[in-house]
């Protein structure tokens, strides 16, 4: 297995849930970070939990919706870490529940834009830039068990999380002859801020982080394409 602290790590929805927990968990594991999440509120907060520290760490909040942004963002991590090695895209959220009938045109629009339009930017500005020259990295995209099993009342998220899942498989085939590994890593609920009430029984977000540093740290042509965690209370699988 890759030591982690020997790798360059860009998270995005770093404020937050799994993103923030794995930022912390990797930033004391020795890793280089840049992170980004959309309230500066939020990032001061991270960063005063973080403190003082060796590492090499470029940080930024801004929506992830923004695009230019987006880019300058990758291209300032690039340059401030030296290079990235991983790219986890843990930002999304589902702010649209309703019947696909009562669905709102709007609310499918911003949740396919942010959960589909902006990590894929994310995803190819990483390669293009840090790992197309090199022929080598890791992208690891946090999708949804949504992809997997159709549910009432979340059609947008769905069909968000779902749209780039297709995106992430056809572009882990293409970036495959150049060494670029693409993962894609399907919770199942998880108790995090992301849901409106606590959910005990589900998912903590620290088994989602050790399934991320697990494909991570796979070592020379060893990637884990597809990996799916579910809590034991869940029966929405074939």
């Amino acid at each position: 297995m890759k030591q982690v602290n020997q790798l360059n790590f860009l998270v995005t929805g770093a404020t937050s849930g799994i993103g923030k927990l794995l930022t912390q968990q990797l930033i004391n594991m020795g890793a280089n970070v840049a992170f980004c999440g959309r309230s500066p509120a939020k990032m001061d907060d991270l960063l005063q939990q973080i403190g003082s520290t060796g590492n090499t760490l470029y940080h930024d909040s801004f929506d992830a919706t923004d695009f230019a942004h987006v880019k300058q963002f990758v291209a300032n991590a690039h340059a401030a870490l030296g290079g990235i090695d991983v790219l986890v895209n843990c930002a999304g959220a589902n702010t649209a529940r309703s019947t696909v009938a009562d669905l709102a045109i709007t609310d499918l629009q911003n949740l396919i834009t942010l959960n589909t339009v902006s990590p894929f930017v994310f995803m190819q500005e990483v390669y293009n830039l840090a790992m197309k020259p090199r022929e080598q990295g890791t992208i690891i995209n946090v999708l949804s068990t949504v992809c997997q099993f159709a549910n009432e009342n979340i059609g947008a998220y769905t069909a968000a999380k779902s749209g780039f899942d297709a995106l992430t498989q056809v572009f882990r085939k293409e970036v495959r002859p150049m060494g670029v590994k693409v993962c894609a890593l399907y919770p199942g609920g998880v108790d995090t801020p992301f849901r409106s009430a606590d959910r005990p029984e589900y998912l903590d977000a620290q088994s989602v982080c050790d399934a991320i540093l697990f494909m991570a740290t796979q070592e020379g042509v060893a990637t884990v394409d597809e990996l799916t965690i579910r809590p034991l209370v869940e029966r929405n699988f074939r």
